[in-house]
């Protein structure tokens, strides 16, 4: 963790000596957090992203018997740094909330069914004798936005404005696609979740649609869920139907010298 402190000073300091901005991802340690803050406070250009499974998930989860689920990069860490991610978020320290979405099999042995297609890829069993061969990584870019409006918005540490913004607004922005995206307005792409804050669920591998075989936040209940997605003004959600096509992306031009946030 202690590195990790390290690394976000240094290289907060390096931005300030260069005058360009920098964008620090996954961020999950208290001291973190406090450098982020005060290389802000100093006229730093300095932003920060954190991830959902930092603000839950502790280094206890690694000592369970499925640990390895949780193994990814940065690991887990404490009760105490999840809390400051929180305090981040609220207070405006933390800009965005990403996922560094990498799913892998828990088990590859088993086959599941994936878009009516039987699937089975070698996962985290690779490392049953050696925790070294455990591939690193996390599924959680499905998970996103449920759980941070139910732990998030629901629970008081951001309001419905920031969940907006920490998920879209300030990406769109500090990644140069604003305002073609992260927001409606007359010229924008019409990219719109439509979202039930009050529908009840119990959150599961079936919600999510990762290609593997588990969900790190199986059995949650949640509150708030999207009723439909438009992609550029076209229906590709409705409830839990899929009506999009595979090549309906679009490549999207990114500008230079994008907004700080």
């Amino acid at each position: 963790a202690w590195g990790a402190v390290e690394a976000t000073m240094r290289a907060a300091a390096l931005s300030a000596i260069a005058g360009t901005p920098l964008y620090i991802v996954h961020m999950n340690v208290a001291g973190e957090v406090d450098q982020l803050r005060y290389a802000r406070e100093q006229g730093i250009q300095v932003m920060g992203e954190t991830c959902p499974a930092y603000l839950f998930f502790t280094e206890d989860h690694l000592r369970r018997p499925d640990g390895a689920k949780w193994i990814c990069s940065p690991p887990m860490r404490t009760e105490k740094d999840n809390l400051r991610l929180w305090d981040g978020l609220g207070d405006g320290t933390i800009q965005t909330i990403g996922t560094d979405h990498c799913p892998f099999f828990y088990d590859g042995t088993q086959t599941i069914l994936y878009e009516n297609k039987e699937v089975r890829i070698p996962g985290k069993e690779l490392g049953a004798e050696d925790f070294t061969k455990i591939p690193n990584g996390l599924p959680g870019v499905g998970d996103r936005l449920p759980i941070m409006w139910t732990y998030g918005v629901r629970a008081g540490y951001l309001t419905p404005n920031q969940f907006v913004a920490l998920t879209s607004t300030n990406v769109a922005k500090i990644f140069g696609l604003y305002p073609r995206k992260g927001t409606l307005l007359p010229g924008s792409d019409a990219d719109i979740v439509i979202w039930d804050p009050d529908r009840r669920l119990t959150y599961g591998i079936g919600h999510a649609h990762h290609r593997t075989d588990y969900n790190l936040f199986e059995g949650w209940e949640l509150v708030g869920f999207p009723e439909k997605v438009l992609l550029r003004g076209q229906l590709i959600v409705d409830g839990d139907m899929w009506l999009g096509s595979a090549g309906m992306g679009c490549y999207q031009n990114r500008q230079p010298y994008a907004e700080v946030i």
